[in-house]
């Protein structure tokens, strides 16, 4: 594997972050009421578009999309077929996923989360040293789909 020395040219930008989810509606209050975000809209989909995309057959769900601060986020709740599963993997484990947001006061957030069934992972953690930002707080938290969300408060200045 080679590093690049330039940008990948072809490589645009990011379109949006898709979260698969068991209870759209909920997902929703607490992405606009607790995260900030402003949901854009809502759709079903299903039929070829999905099918061919994904390699799915019967693929059919429930879609938000809502954006903050220039990043979209796409709340999908599979309503077809049966056969799909729940994943809910550890930070270590290989093909896992987090979503990082800067925030203030943490241990507020952390706990109105709560109240929306996200728990914390392990426990609030601090950097002491590089490459992050020294006296930054960390915190993992997961809800009952496997999601992880990452919050970060930087130190103040």
């Amino acid at each position: 594997m080679t590093t690049p020395q330039a940008p990948a040219p072809n490589v645009l930008g990011i379109v949006h972050i898709a979260i698969a989810v068991s209870d759209l509606p909920h997902q929703i209050g607490f992405w606009q009421q607790v995260l900030g975000f402003t949901l854009d809209g809502t759709a079903e989909v299903g039929g070829s578009l999905p099918e061919d995309e994904t390699g799915v057959p019967g693929l059919r769900s429930r879609i938000a999309q809502l954006t903050r601060d220039g990043l979209s986020v796409e709340l999908y709740q599979p309503t077809a077929p049966e056969s799909r599963q729940t994943y809910r993997p550890t930070p270590a484990d290989i093909g896992s996923w987090h979503l990082a947001l800067r925030v203030t006061d943490l241990d507020e957030l952390v706990r109105v989360s709560g109240e929306w069934g996200w728990r914390v992972r392990g426990r609030v953690a601090v950097v002491e040293e590089g490459p992050g930002p020294i006296g930054a707080r960390l915190v993992y938290l997961t809800n009952a789909d496997g999601t992880i969300l990452e919050f970060v408060e930087l130190p103040s200045r």
